[in-house]
């Protein structure tokens, strides 16, 4: 699926990019030249980078555990 119509680039290249080492949207977007000419694309680029990368993936683990830790600190 084309993401950014402008500079041809697909989901796969955004993929791609992130398994390669991207970890922000200006990382894909350096990589793949997503983004950069009408900018039409960037929520869809935002929303795969937050659905792949892994260190957000880590940080939306640890966010969702903090609650938890919150939550068996008050019993105490």
């Amino acid at each position: 699926m084309y993401v950014c119509h402008c500079n041809v680039v697909t989901d796969r290249d955004i993929l791609e990019s992130i398994a390669n080492g991207a970890r922000c949207v200006a990382d894909v977007a350096r990589d793949t030249g997503a983004g950069r000419t009408c900018g039409n694309c960037i929520s869809s680029l935002r929303e795969l980078v937050c659905q792949h990368c892994p260190v957000r993936a880590e940080r939306r683990a640890e966010t969702a555990a903090e609650p938890e830790l919150g939550v068996a600190g008050a019993a105490r």
